[in-house]
């Protein structure tokens, strides 16, 4: 299912263990390569889960809010498709 020309791109503010749950489930079914996780300036950082999953995580220190988050990601990410998760 690896498809690097599709990003999944989930913006994550806390919520640790449901953002994690769905980030297993999309690993489970094939999308690990395909994952960008966005830290919108959660406490603590997700940037560990991050490392420990080997997926693509960006971080910023504090909540940007969602429209400039995805502003971020669509000028950082250059791919044919891009799933936005929230």
């Amino acid at each position: 299912m690896n498809n690097i020309s599709h990003k999944i791109a989930i913006l994550a503010y806390n919520n640790h263990g449901l953002t994690i749950k769905n980030l297993k489930h999309l690993i489970s079914l094939g999308y690990k390569e395909n994952i960008l996780l966005f830290d919108n300036g959660s406490q603590p950082s997700f940037e560990i889960e991050a490392n420990k999953l080997d997926i693509q995580y960006y971080k910023v220190p504090n909540n940007i809010y969602v429209n400039p988050a995805w502003n971020f990601i669509f000028e950082k990410e250059h791919c044919d498709y891009l799933t936005l998760l929230n």
